[in-house]
């Protein structure tokens, strides 16, 4: 007797079915498991007995033989279990083959029969769903990480008996239809964790450097002494970022699914990603890898926020591989036989501090580090690295008078500011997608993409610049004298461009003027960067 099951496996960022073949012949009782198992999955031939047997099933004592096809793509996870042990039990027992073959199940089995929470689990849904699998059977405790995705039948259950059952026509469990339900979030709890730029005293400069960062999607370097507040700064982001839009809000969910973190607060929440690692992270933590590759610090951080705090202590073969994933927006993973393609793109926040004591420049403290003891220091971050993010601010310390007043703007107005500016971003591209339409709308839909990130004018390409970016004649002499007084290179001189293009959405203008382009300026001039290198 032979039954097939469907159940999935994740292969990089993909996710493909897979057909849990069982046959029951005629030889010396055993279980061969065969299609490129992974340890792992192995070893659930011996849980799966015991879970049969415990949940006062009849197991075969026959010759078992499971294929796992395709064969030819390793197989890992836990959550091959429950497959398994419907299909042994559907193949010694006659189950109903159309309810099975229209359905798909993951889970991992206790010894007893009991139904345990897995991994992955948001990920395969997502695969489900796209490969038009309607009905899945998963433990009831992983029922919330498929509530969030359309079009799913979902049968949640606690035991292995209570599935065997369903299928056999003696008990019914009650189908959950999932219709992308968010979980809600607390307003007074959003993004709470982050507090509220109403409590940064002073550093209005840097203040505003953030906003533009949050409208356009472009990246901040600062530089200052330890205490002035550059941490407190970063994490403060998040709260006026505009919220996760549903198609990265599902993207989002399968990265961290896929790499063991969907268990953070909230998930899958509106609120965008904030990862700070440590700078003692190795290189594999930071761009992902692994046996089999899994996202790290760059992918995991996707439509969201990657914060380096003190910047040079962080190892420059590490650093030095953030180059490309900043311009290409994805990093490749390799290894033998596998490839997998991760998307990263993300705000990225650094913060330095100018020296090793951290004082040089501060009127208030001494410095005690000499030139060459400096220059080793900085000599940790590349030039390259740095000339990748857009914008440059000096953070000095806040006096006694200033810490002792009022605060600034807070979170809820400055955010007010960065959805205005997105809005008049949205409005372009969508001006631009109708008159670059064909008749048939292929180039316009494909102009108008859904992802948030793609239409902040830090992605804006060369073509846009010149369509997008237009300035005047004062202007345009501003900016000629800027390059040849600090020497700016080509992509320092679109970054300004792209930057003078946010400060003017933030001031509601369509027209680049020379204040917007002189406010660009100062963000990229030597004095503010901190670090020598090119310029």
């Amino acid at each position: 007797m032979i039954s097939k099951v469907l159940t999935a496996s994740i292969c990089g960022l993909d996710v493909e079915l897979v057909s849990v073949e069982t046959d029951i012949s005629q030889g010396l009782p055993g279980l061969a498991l065969v299609g490129l198992p992974n340890p792992t999955v192995r070893e659930s031939k011996e849980r799966v007995r015991s879970a049969i047997l415990n949940s006062g099933l009849r197991f075969p004592m026959r010759r078992i033989t499971v294929n796992l096809s395709p064969a030819d793509t390793r197989k890992e996870g836990s959550h091959f279990d429950l497959p398994l042990a419907v299909g042994i039990v559907a193949a010694s027992e006659k189950l109903d083959a159309q309810l099975l073959s229209f359905s798909a199940f993951i889970g991992e089995l206790s010894l007893d029969g009991t139904l345990r929470k897995t991994e992955m689990v948001a990920a395969l849904m997502l695969g489900f769903s796209a490969q038009g699998i309607g009905k899945v059977f998963l433990p009831d405790e992983n029922l919330p990480d498929a509530l969030n995705i359309d079009g799913l039948e979902c049968y949640p259950a606690r035991r292995l008996e209570d599935v065997i059952a369903h299928l056999s026509g003696e008990w019914h469990i009650e189908p959950v239809r999932t219709e992308g339900q968010r979980r809600a979030v607390p307003p007074s709890a959003f993004r709470a964790d982050c507090g509220d730029f109403s409590e940064v005293k002073g550093q209005e400069r840097a203040k505003r450097a953030l906003q533009i960062c949050a409208a356009g999607g472009h990246g901040l370097a600062m530089c200052g002494p330890p205490g002035a507040g550059k941490s407190m700064l970063a994490t403060r982001l998040p709260t006026i970022l505009p919220a996760l839009q549903k198609d990265e809000m599902l993207e989002v969910t399968k990265l961290y699914s896929i790499a063991g973190e969907a268990s953070r607060e909230c998930k899958p929440a509106e609120e965008r990603p904030f990862r700070a690692p440590h700078h003692s992270i190795s290189a594999a933590g930071m761009v992902g890898g692994g046996r089999r590759p899994k996202p790290g610090e760059l992918t995991l951080a996707h439509r969201g926020v990657l914060f380096l705090d003190e910047l040079p202590e962080f190892d420059r073969r590490t650093l030095d591989m953030l180059r490309q994933p900043l311009e290409d927006e994805y990093i490749d993973l390799s290894r033998v036989g596998y490839r997998s393609r991760y998307p990263c793109s993300f705000i990225l926040i650094v913060a330095m501090n100018p020296c090793p004591c951290g004082y040089r420049g501060d009127p208030s403290h001494v410095c005690t580090c000499g030139e060459l003891q400096r220059r080793r220091y900085l000599s940790k971050v590349s030039g390259p690295l740095l000339d990748r993010i857009d914008i440059h601010v000096q953070v000095s310390g806040v006096e006694y008078a200033v810490l002792s007043g009022n605060g600034g703007a807070s979170s809820a107005i400055l955010k007010e500011g960065v959805m205005k500016a997105a809005e008049m971003q949205l409005r372009r591209r969508e001006e631009e997608a109708c008159s670059l339409s064909c008749g048939d709308g292929t180039r316009g839909a494909s102009e108008n993409r859904g992802s948030d990130l793609y239409r902040r004018n830090a992605r804006l390409s060369p073509d846009r610049i010149e369509r997008e970016c237009r300035i005047d004649a004062e202007a345009e002499r501003l900016l000629r004298k800027a390059y040849a007084v600090y020497g700016f290179s080509a992509r320092q001189g679109m970054k300004m461009l792209r930057v003078a293009r946010t400060i003017a959405d933030l001031e509601g203008s369509e027209h680049i003027a020379a204040d917007h382009i002189s406010e660009a300026i100062s963000y990229r001039r030597p004095a503010e960067i901190g670090v020598d290198h090119g310029q």
